[in-house]
């Protein structure tokens, strides 16, 4: 049997409702969605090649900012090769 240690952190009270709805609904306790999450996590992160992961945040200058405004608000139609990629 292993041990166990009590972690703590502070979430947002969206995910800490979401979380403990999830919980409910499938009858799993906190601590056991915690840990399956945890480990799921740290395994993906072991064997996703790290160049691959894309973070759930990105952080952009003010330049940058504006530049993706300004490509999102044009109406351009997808290149030949975009096309191509997601035809595949």
């Amino acid at each position: 049997m292993s041990t166990t240690t009590q972690v703590s952190a502070y979430i947002s009270e969206e995910t800490k409702a979401e979380f403990e709805a999830y919980a409910k609904r499938h009858g799993v306790k906190k601590a056991y969605l915690i840990e399956k999450a945890l480990q799921h996590h740290l395994q993906a992160l072991r064997e996703i090649p790290e160049d691959l992961i894309i973070p759930s945040r990105l952080v952009l200058t003010g330049e940058a900012m504006a530049e993706t405004a300004k490509r999102i608000a044009q109406d351009d139609q997808p290149s030949q090769a975009l096309t191509a990629l997601f035809s595949e």
